[in-house]
């Protein structure tokens, strides 16, 4: 045995199946014509603030399902509101290192007051995918930044359901949940 393998074998993994996770995240978000090909075909200048409070479990050593809450708040083209409820997964590729790539994707609910072209009703769906870096301490709380693309529309539901698509770029807080903490 080396000295290394004697040193992390007492050491509990950073990421592991039942490992609870609880974060904030917030960011800015600009309309885009590139988010979902074939979905959307954004025109209107949109810009906003979001913030996503989440709650997560591991379900594999690298695989964690999460449910977020979203708040947007819109400054153009006029002030604005959006809040809605999501389920999303989130999958690592390390799980033994302070910090570790991720890709993600998600689908929810989501009321808005924004006034565009692209959305036509009130009630509306997001399709959110992303890509990002989560840095895990042993102790405290960790970071995480991603670029993600949060879409939404009427899923075909009424109108002519453009779509809206936005590239986000996201910042936030993040606690990792162990059975020893």
């Amino acid at each position: 045995m080396t000295l290394m393998s004697v040193s992390t074998a007492g050491q509990q993994p950073r990421l592991a199946a039942g490992y609870w996770t609880r974060g904030l995240s917030g960011g800015w978000g600009d309309a885009w014509q590139y988010g979902v090909p074939g979905w959307g075909k954004t025109e209107s200048d949109v810009r906003f603030a979001a913030f996503h409070p989440q709650l997560g479990r591991f379900v594999t050593d690298h695989l964690e399902i999460h449910g977020e809450a979203a708040l947007l708040a819109y400054d153009r083209p006029a002030a604005a509101v959006s809040g809605g409820l999501g389920l999303g997964g989130r999958y690592h590729v390390w799980r033994d290192r302070r910090w570790t790539p991720y890709v993600a994707g998600g689908a929810g609910l989501l009321w808005t007051s924004l006034d565009v072209a692209e959305i036509d009703r009130v009630f509306n769906f997001q399709i959110v995918y992303c890509t990002g870096i989560r840095i895990v301490p042993r102790r405290g709380p960790g970071l995480i930044v991603e670029l993600r693309n949060h879409h939404i529309s009427n899923a075909g539901t009424a109108g002519e359901n453009l779509g809206l698509n936005a590239a986000v770029v996201m910042a936030g807080v993040q606690w990792v949940l162990r059975p020893a903490d």
